[in-house]
């Protein structure tokens, strides 16, 4: 099953969901626009990362876009350990998650909109 998915359209995924979540996070306040608005824009993120994966992907689409979303959390992960912050375990568990429902989520929306 591995073989069969389409991995530049994860990794395009996941950069979509980056691009979003970034721009989500600026027009919402910005990083002082509190826990519930950076938690909004992950969220959304993690979707639109499933959905660009699920559409680019003809085989496995809702993997793909589980996929997309936990590759998102893991560059999100890396980067806010890299810069201190302090993540707690419990954290990590609940995004992981997370990002894999909101990912395979988007991707199931993305396969009903192709028909």
């Amino acid at each position: 099953m591995l073989r069969q998915l389409n991995w530049s359209g994860i990794a395009f995924g996941a950069g979509a969901g980056l691009v979003v979540g970034l721009a989500a996070t600026a027009i919402l306040g910005g990083v002082n626009g509190g826990t519930l608005v950076q938690v909004l824009a992950q969220f959304l993120a993690f979707f639109v990362a499933g959905y660009v994966a699920g559409r680019f992907s003809l085989v496995g689409a809702v993997y793909a876009g589980g996929f997309a979303g936990l590759f998102l959390y893991f560059g999100l992960a890396v980067v806010s350990v890299a810069t201190g912050t302090d993540v707690q375990p419990v954290a990590i568990l609940f995004f992981g998650i997370t990002a894999l429902v909101f990912g395979s989520a988007g991707a199931v929306i993305a396969n009903v909109r192709r028909g």
